[in-house]
């Protein structure tokens, strides 16, 4: 990657900042004094009274709000990173109630929880979703709205082009519609981490990433609250922070994290461990001392953190990984690795395949990784299966995660042979449909749901089921973290399952040969596990072991040296 420029993203910030009028908000109650900033940010205790809130706070929600209202008031923005499943959402309501109209930006699976939380802690709150890409204007050519109080819209850049913009003007600059520029009093980003881009910039100039970027921008020249929220604040690398926090803070807000910048990019040479080719400057790399370093400037300025282990009353969650021998099913699969190890050793080891036919490698590697998920189905029905007949667990159900199409179909008639009922969460799953199974699986209903990672990451609440079993993990730790989040949540069930000294238990199937040689499986798993400690980094303050090679290349080294 080149060194990215957004000079001409500031320009006009950088000014109006200085002639904007005052916020109308609170004053801060802690203005300069950053250690009590940083106290407040783990506080896990706090009282709060939003008027017309119906649904009490919880002791944490409400030092969560605290701290987002004085992080307006000092800055004009908050971020709201609690571990998933804290209620993030009913602090961000009440930010809006405190407010006035809010605008909420958030993927389309997360608008069914968006209204049930409205409704049940707000009642008196009117939200509504506009969607579709056909816009109604009136004479001004403002854009026509729905009467209510909340907004809540796709971030599908499509959809967001249609209702946030008029088009682009001569300097390939959006230019935003009423929805921005006067309806919105503060702006909720749900998901903020899905505005990463490409390596710390927009993919292009008219991609998500660059809309959002110039949404912040004007919204902070007017002086409009913006939150962010996110249980994961970078899914795999620091780079990917860089584009949130500028949507939040700015070009200030950056700098302010970034300690002898002298711009946005000094971040990027500050955290990410910048290397240099004939290409350019790659920032896909992590300075591993500096992370904590940049928590702390985090929780200093707009970040607010707790995880499930610092709230307490929460069941206890731990991983239990079980590799299986697989005897008479890895025909294929050995085949595919075979082909694969000598096309490896012909382009002389992992490092200089990866340097020379990246594209051709990842194709093998997703084919093992695939062959890998549908060679282990029937094992993992079985696991499964055991699990529902534990008397144990009172007939408690069982999630089970996948990645891959193929991998779905075993699994799917290997459960139905068994009798077993299996409600779905996929992409074909949306809307209604996907409520119901939701609802049809917390009120025992079904005794399995079959989760495709990354439909299931957001918006899912599966707390019924103390075990859920991870027959495919995805390449990006941040995907493993928002699945595990589905059945580990602050919602009454969580809470009753710890009050009874319940737990919770993560499983990882891994696949392995017939004299226990590990697969691809098992070295796509070992570095997750790893690599997961940079996500902790800065979520939660850990110190990491992480290499800076991406998963994919670090399951390729793995896979050699235990193949070779």
């Amino acid at each position: 990657m080149t060194t990215p420029d957004y000079s001409d993203l500031f320009a006009s910030l950088d000014a109006a900042a200085t002639t904007a009028p005052q916020p109308s908000v609170p004053a801060p109650m802690y203005a300069s004094d950053t250690d009590a900033i940083l106290a407040a940010s783990k506080a896990i205790t706090g009282e709060a009274t939003v008027p017309g809130m119906a649904r009490p706070f919880l002791p944490h929600q409400a030092a969560a709000y605290n701290y987002v209202i004085d992080s307006i008031a000092r800055r004009g923005s908050a971020f709201v990173g609690d571990d998933m499943g804290l209620g993030k959402t009913q602090v961000a309501l009440a930010a809006i109630a405190q407010y006035g109209r809010g605008l909420v930006i958030a993927p389309p699976v997360a608008w069914a929880g968006w209204a049930d939380d409205c409704r049940a802690a707000f009642p008196n709150l009117r939200i509504a979703q506009i969607k579709g890409r056909k816009v109604e204007h009136d004479a001004q050519g403002n854009v026509v709205l729905p009467d209510a109080d909340i907004l809540f819209i796709s971030d599908d850049a499509l959809t967001l082009r249609a209702w946030l913009t008029n088009g682009i003007d001569a300097r390939k600059r959006f230019v935003l519609t009423n929805l921005v520029t006067d309806w919105c009093n503060v702006m909720v980003r749900d998901e903020i981490h899905r505005d990463k881009g490409a390596d710390g910039r927009p993919a292009k100039p008219t991609s998500r990433a660059r809309l959002m970027l110039m949404v912040g921008e004007a919204l902070i020249a007017r002086n409009v609250p913006r939150i962010g929220m996110s249980g994961t604040i970078l899914t795999n690398r620091p780079i990917e922070a860089l584009i949130p926090l500028q949507i939040l803070g700015g070009k200030a807000l950056v700098m302010d994290v970034t300690p002898g910048a002298r711009n946005v990019v000094g971040f990027a040479y500050t955290y990410c461990n910048p290397t240099t080719n004939g290409f350019g400057t790659s920032f896909a790399g992590c300075e591993r001392n500096k992370m904590p370093q940049l928590h702390d400037l985090l929780r200093r300025t707009v970040y607010v953190r707790r995880e499930k282990t610092d709230v307490g009353n929460l069941p206890h969650g731990g991983w239990l990984v079980k590799p299986i021998a697989l005897n008479g099913v890895l025909t294929r699969y050995r085949r595919i690795e075979r082909e694969f190890l000598d096309l490896v050793r012909e382009e002389e080891g992992p490092e200089a395949m990866w340097r020379k036919a990246r594209a051709e490698a990842i194709t093998r590697m997703q084919a093992m990784w695939e062959e890998a998920g549908v060679a282990k189905a029937a094992a993992t029905v079985e696991y499964v299966a055991d699990l529902l007949d534990d008397p144990d667990r009172n007939g408690a159900p069982v999630i089970v995660f996948y990645y891959h199409q193929a991998a779905f179909d075993a699994l799917l008639n290997g459960f139905a042979a068994r009798h077993i009922s299996c409600g779905i969460i996929n992409g074909q799953v949306t809307g209604d449909r996907r409520r119901a199974q939701i609802n049809a699986f917390q009120a025992g209903r079904h005794q399995v749901m079959l989760a495709q990672i990354k439909a299931a990451g957001m918006a899912v609440t599966l707390t019924a089921a103390p075990d859920a079993v991870f027959h495919q993990v995805p390449w990006s730790a941040g995907d493993v973290a928002q699945a595990a989040s589905r059945n580990l949540r602050a919602d009454d069930i969580s809470r009753a399952r710890a009050a009874e000294g319940g737990n919770v238990t993560w499983h990882v199937m891994q696949a392995a040969h017939e004299d226990g040689k590990p697969t691809f499986d098992m070295a796509m798993w070992d570095v997750l596990e790893r690599k997961a400690q940079v996500c902790d980094a800065v979520n939660a303050g850990r110190p990491i072991t992480m290499p800076t090679e991406s998963v994919m290349q670090a399951a390729l080294d793995q896979w050699y040296a235990s193949a070779s």
